[in-house]
């Protein structure tokens, strides 16, 4: 399985350093670029602040954990999700692939004044350094879909989680309308300037960029609760994240501002994860597991 894994990305001249992990969450962007600068325009904002702030509130309660209750965060890039965690009663183990990415991580939560509530560590999602069963809560926002061998990493996250342990997973939906939306008008179009590979994970999109090639994968849900069932996990709740995320491909502020409130607005009074883009998985390893 590894081999052919190893065959199939040698065969594209693509090295595991060139692939912008989700473990460094766009670490290389951090850094600057003009990634950085799309990425911080788009996510960066008062209305994501409190989209994020609305959704860690709902998080916190479906995981009704004891305040000061040990969370670790896989892919912590800048600590933005750390910084939600900690302000809402967590310890923090946050944790990242790139180096870069841990230096503005420390930036942060010594600016929030969370450095007593957050601790830092480097770390490979594909080998992690922990022991089994080490934490009774993990979150993994936004990381799986940049990441090549995503079983390896899934396989990772459920060994380290507690039996009767909690795993927050966040991914974007390749059956949402907006993916099923965007890939038709691509290919009406012509537009699509990806390499694109369709997986059971999923639709794997591969960009080059003046860091790197950029892999980006919109998941089958189906196929990662199927794989998080075989790892010991049962869902305990599947909910929309942002219903939509193409107000990062539009200029006009009204229409961005109208994108922002039907996210709020599926979030708070719909919550149906089937067609929106972010879904987020709450699951519980079982106690056999």
């Amino acid at each position: 399985m590894i081999r052919r894994w190893q065959k199939k990305w040698c065969s594209v001249l693509m090295k595991r350093s060139e692939i912008i992990q989700a473990e460094k969450m766009s670490a290389d962007a951090h850094s600057g670029g003009a990634i950085h600068q799309k990425w911080v325009a788009n996510y960066r904002t008062p209305e994501m602040q409190a989209f994020y702030d609305m959704a860690f509130d709902k998080i916190v309660k479906l995981l009704d954990a004891p305040r000061d209750s040990m969370i670790l965060d896989a892919g912590c890039g800048s600590c933005a999700k750390s910084v939600l965690l900690a302000s809402k009663g967590f310890r923090v183990t946050a944790v990242d692939y790139s180096a870069d990415a841990l230096k503005l991580a420390k930036e942060t939560i010594y600016a929030q004044g969370l450095a007593d509530r957050v601790t830092l560590k480097q770390e490979d999602l594909l080998g992690l350094s922990f022991p089994d069963r080490s934490f009774q809560y993990a979150l993994c926002w936004g990381v799986l879909m940049h990441i090549p061998d995503v079983q390896r990493a899934l396989s990772e996250l459920a060994r380290i989680v507690k039996p009767g342990g909690i795993l927050v997973l966040s991914e974007g939906n390749v059956n949402s309308m907006q993916a099923k939306l965007m890939r038709t008008l691509k290919k009406l179009l012509r537009r699509e300037r990806a390499e694109v590979r369709h997986i059971p994970a999923g639709i794997e999109y591969l960009e080059k960029t003046d860091q790197g090639t950029l892999l980006t994968r919109q998941t089958n849900m189906s196929w990662l609760i199927t794989e998080c069932d075989r790892l010991g996990f049962d869902v305990k709740a599947r909910i929309a994240g942002q219903f939509t995320e193409l107000y990062v491909a539009v200029p006009w502020r009204p229409f961005k501002t109208l994108l922002h409130g039907l996210n709020s607005l599926w979030f708070q009074h719909v919550g149906w994860a089937g067609p929106a883009f972010g879904n987020i998985l709450i699951l519980e390893k079982r106690l056999s597991a």
